[in-house]
């Protein structure tokens, strides 16, 4: 059980660091985990809290790698593998011995084949950590897929190594011929086993959608355990298992025009599925950073040595090393990504500032052994700091330089543009729909309430909101009075709907979220009311009584008093306590009416005065009356309200054609809000094929 706390409040702490991002996204990503991760290591839970390597592996960087591999592109790898080869391969074994040499240089008490599973760690490139740092950032397209391509297979490579010389270290033994020819059986053998399992599993879910067998709860689960069993079956065969899932990968992006091959509500729901998992997940690790960076300094605090300032410097001067040897490197254009001559130092310094360290590097840390021989596995703990350094350096330093150094990206569309036309398409679709619907006004406005909730993202200002609700509220006024004047209810009636309405309007100030506060008083009002008139009428008992002591009366005018006194004493149980049924529906039948006709005089009002600088506002209090209209009257979904959405969607089709033919609309913005009315048709034509 406190597992299962742990693994659920370090997904908390990535969901809340992902929801603080957006709101300052000049900062990574990834600090904001790292900083909920140093947090939630004060929770006792996480005292000394250590992750056992095999795990760390298999249940992060195996479906992380398999989903890069499955999002490349495979013709450009194919047109690229000279440039693969020599940045994931030649670039990254060079690292780890440079890296290895100068590690055990700085730091004699570590032995070479510990060096050399340093510099292992530290060597490969992690691309989503690169995306994370350049949202906003024009990078060139050849460094990009430069990257990308690269991060794919020297995370392998790093592994190979880092297998290679912790094997040495607890072995004690290390031949060149015999580690060469391991390296390439682990390296070639996961991509064999991989592309083989890859080619099983794509012909499986094939053969499961040509049979029917295509559902969501069928394929989303298949595809999901298929990056768990192939990094096992890889595994077990001492071959890489992080190469056999990227190799997986790959064919599944080969394959992706026979995968596509299924229902779209399919599709949707399994790009989704991967999208949250690999987000997760990715934060995940930094959140697990943060989590044991504390554990990792009190653990070197205790070493008698007080060795932090040189594991700080060592691993600023591995970051700086490998800076420099990868801009020579591509700056020579070793890396044969072809860059024109006058573009080559500016995309050798980019390419070498964008070498971010990321989960690999962390994953590796983490799965230095616990123990060795039945002891503390030596210098671990220094190990993983040193690797955090680097991280957190090479995520600081690109964000203060790449800024000044590349442009800023120019998106096809302007979001800010984008929501502009989709709040103006939105508004017509809406105008159409209720004009051309007058006998359904329930069921149009309820359309109009999902359709403006789709194209909402900013919250109401609280000052228009509360102008439009104090208007709503003369517009009630107004209604009960002329319902009044024309005899169709009483004017009792009327005068306490209309005092009630006031009195709410000063009790909630407008707000629409304060009514529950203004029951709970009316309520208290009431029974205090009721039992304040009890009281008062036990006062006057108790005063006559007294007064018949004081003053005696004759027997016949005591009776009578005594009688009248005990039909008091009964009254709340009888006379006119008792409910009348034909009163009450009468009253019912009564709010009934007021309710419908100020519903749709309020809801007519609100579509006059709509526009798209006061959308929000007017859904907001658009979407107060609609939620009181239904709870009174208890409407359902029908026939009718599923005609009106694709009337909806006819009309926005409509709205995009017009002004696309009026040029008013470039056709990047055309074709973002044609996507995104037909996702909006697609998904709720799907909800009512679920229903029915």
């Amino acid at each position: 059980m406190a597992v299962f706390y742990a693994v659920l409040l370090l997904v908390l702490a990535t969901i809340v660091a992902n929801t603080v991002y957006p709101y300052f996204p000049i900062i990574p990503q990834a600090f904001y985990q790292i900083f909920a991760g140093a947090l939630l290591s004060l929770v006792p839970l996480y005292h000394h809290f250590v992750l056992e390597p095999e795990v760390f592996m298999l249940l992060i960087i195996a479906p992380l790698m398999f989903y890069d591999g499955r999002n490349a592109n495979a013709k450009e790898l194919r047109e690229n593998l000279g440039s693969v080869f020599s940045m994931a391969v030649l670039l990254a074994i060079l690292t780890v011995v440079l890296m290895g040499y100068l590690s055990h240089a700085m730091l004699t008490t570590m032995p070479l084949a510990l060096a050399f599973a340093l510099a292992a760690i530290v060597t490969p490139t992690d691309a989503v950590a690169v995306s994370s740092i350049t949202t906003n950032m024009a990078v060139p397209q050849r460094v990009m897929g430069m990257l990308e391509r690269e991060s794919l297979f020297n995370d392998a490579s790093g592994l190979v190594a880092f297998s290679l010389a912790l094997t040495a270290f607890t072995t004690g033994e290390f031949s060149l011929g015999n580690g060469i020819k391991h390296f390439l059986i682990v390296f070639f053998g996961g991509l064999l086993i991989g592309l083989i399992l890859g080619l099983v599993a794509v012909w499986t879910r094939l053969y499961l959608v040509r049979t029917g067998k295509d559902s969501t709860s069928v394929i989303v689960p298949f595809d999901v355990l298929i990056p768990f069993l192939i990094y096992l079956a890889a595994e077990h065969l001492g071959l890489s298992g992080i190469l056999a899932v990227v190799a997986a990968g790959l064919i599944y992006s080969l394959s992706n025009n026979q995968l596509r091959l299924s229902s779209t509500q399919l599709q949707l729901v399994s790009r989704s599925t991967w999208r949250i998992l690999t987000s997760i997940l990715n934060g995940f690790v930094f959140v697990l950073l943060g989590v044991s960076l504390p554990t990792v300094w009190v653990n070197i605090q205790q070493d008698h040595t007080k060795s932090i300032p040189t594991y700080v410097l060592l691993a600023v001067i591995l970051y700086v090393v490998m800076l420099a040897l990868r801009y020579l490197w591509i700056r020579f254009d070793w890396a044969l990504i072809h860059s024109k001559p006058t573009e080559r130092r500016e995309n050798a310094l980019i390419g070498a500032l964008s070498g971010v360290h990321g989960t690999i590097t962390l994953a590796m840390a983490f799965s230095l052994p616990l123990t060795l021989h039945g002891s503390t596995f030596p210098l671990r703990n220094s190990m993983i700091f040193i690797a955090a350094v680097v991280i957190i350096l090479s995520l600081l330093v690109p964000t203060l330089l790449l800024p000044f150094i590349l442009p800023t990206k120019q998106l096809p569309v302007d979001p800010a543009e984008a929501l502009q036309e989709r709040k103006a398409l939105v508004a017509y679709a809406t105008d159409r729909l209720v004009q051309e619907n007058p006998d359904y006004p329930e069921q149009a406005q309820k359309v109009v309430e999902i359709l403006n909730s789709q194209a909402m993202t900013e919250r109401p200002e609280r000052r228009k909101v509360q102008e439009l609700l104090q208007q709503a509220t003369q517009i009630e006024v107004e209604t009960v009075q002329e319902l009044a004047d024309d005899g169709v209810i009483s004017s009792g009636f009327a005068n306490r709907y209309v005092r009630m309405l006031v009195l709410k309007s000063r009790m909630s100030n407008n707000n629409p979220f304060t009514n529950l506060i203004l029951w709970l008083r009316f309520v208290g009002h009431r029974i205090s009311h009721s039992f304040g008139r009890h009281g008062r009428r036990k006062r006057r008992i108790a005063q006559q009584q007294q007064r018949l002591q004081r003053h005696p009366v004759s027997p016949e005018q005591q009776r009578l008093i005594q009688q009248r006194l005990q039909q008091e004493q009964a009254a709340p149980h009888h006379g006119r306590h008792k409910r009348d049924p034909q009163a009450d529906k009468q009253r019912r039948e009564s709010f009934l009416k007021i309710e419908q006709d100020v519903y749709n005089n309020v809801i007519a009002f609100l579509t006059d005065v709509s526009s798209i600088e006061n959308q929000a506002e007017v859904n907001s209090v658009r979407n107060y009356y609609n939620a009181r209209h239904r709870r009174f009257m208890s409407q359902e979904t029908t026939d009718q309200q599923n005609e009106l959405f694709i009337q909806a969607f006819q009309h926005e089709y409509t709205y995009i054609r017009q002004k696309r033919s009026a040029q008013e609309l470039s056709p990047a913005m055309a074709e973002e809000l044609y996507q995104q009315v037909s996702t909006d048709q697609m998904l709720y034509m799907q909800e009512i094929a679920g229903e029915n």
